[in-house]
């Protein structure tokens, strides 16, 4: 019997210690509650969600200098600004910069100007980008830097400015890598998409024609051909991002309409150009 109990006693152990390990270990179900992971918004509040947004402190401004800087990383600023638009048609940006009493309004104005430029490089629509500027009472430390000066606010697109906007997507210019092998859209073609899809689903009776141009290197059918090329390749973009075919047109015009001198490279990369046109 003394035998029994403490073998029953060993069993009971053993048991005890490999059912642990194996709903513990192996099926994982003895730990106790997870610890909460919290993933920060790298973001700034104002430009996710808010439409009253509050000022990004990540600004730098500088005492009588219009120039603006930021003390992070631009590329999720501007990404962040890039696909909210892109998200929300209805919506613009609007950018205020500041000045101090004894500065002139135009600083606070060429400041706002500025950061648009910057916007504007990116990709983004720059009729969708609105700039005023307002008085403040800030103190720039002793380096002449001060980290703020500038807010950004999304709001719904004023009536005033919606034909200004529409006008734009109906007579577009772009400028994308067309003389590159391969197609590549960039982000101004991308948001541009966007808008143009919007646009031809409030006007379900309009259409786009598409127009490659180009300089004039070269013999005119080469140059028209290039052009047809150039078109096709927009369209069967716009046609991949949701844009119905059947509201398309590609057409060239080759070297026949340039709007600047081809005596000088600025003028021939300014005539190596798509127009869209929305009729």
């Amino acid at each position: 019997m003394k035998n029994f109990i403490i073998a029953f006693i060993v069993f009971s152990i053993w048991f005890f210690l490999g059912s642990r390990y194996y709903f513990c270990h192996i099926k994982k179900l003895c730990e106790t509650s997870p610890q909460e992971t919290v993933v920060r918004d790298t973001l700034p509040e104002p430009l996710r969600k808010n439409y009253d947004t509050e000022a990004f402190s990540g600004f730098i401004i500088r005492k009588e200098s219009d120039s603006v800087s930021l003390s992070g990383p631009g590329e999720k600023l501007e990404k962040g600004i890039f696909d909210f638009l892109n998200r929300e048609q209805a919506q613009e940006l609007l950018i205020t910069g500041y000045y101090r009493p004894e500065e002139k309004d135009s600083l606070g104005l060429r400041r706002a100007a500025n950061l648009k430029d910057h916007l504007v490089a990116y990709g983004i629509n720059p009729d969708r980008i609105d700039i005023t500027a307002a008085e403040d009472y800030y103190n720039y430390d002793s380096r002449g830097y001060f980290f703020g000066g500038i807010t950004l606010k999304y709001r719904d697109i004023p009536d005033a400015r919606k034909a200004i906007i529409e006008k734009g997507i109906t007579n577009k210019i772009l400028y994308s890598r067309f003389g590159s092998e391969q197609f590549v859209p960039d982000n101004t073609l991308v948001g541009y998409t966007e808008e143009l899809r919007n646009y031809l689903q409030r006007y379900p009776e309009k259409k786009a024609v598409i127009t490659g141009h180009t300089d004039n290197i070269g013999t005119a059918a080469a140059n028209e051909w290039v052009g047809m090329q150039r078109a096709r390749n927009v369209m069967h973009y716009l046609v991949g991002e949701g844009i119905p075919r059947e509201k398309l047109e590609a057409l060239s015009r080759g070297p026949h309409d340039p709007i600047e001198s081809n005596a000088t490279p600025e003028g021939r990369r300014k005539n190596r150009r798509i127009e869209i046109k929305v009729n």
